[in-house]
């Protein structure tokens, strides 16, 4: 069915695009909730993302 193509691009894409977003929240949240002194050891050193 061609006309059922867009519907499920557009469902993909929209999936992806949440799943990116929430692989960066995971890496921004553990950036947070660490204690001071290893965020700021964190920070002075480039970001390490866990991809």
């Amino acid at each position: 069915m061609p006309q059922m193509a867009p519907m499920n691009w557009t469902m993909l894409y929209m999936f992806m695009i949440l799943l990116f977003m929430l692989v960066l929240l995971i890496n921004y949240s553990t950036i947070i909730y660490q204690p001071l002194s290893a965020k700021t050891k964190y920070v002075n050193n480039k970001p390490n993302w866990k991809w």
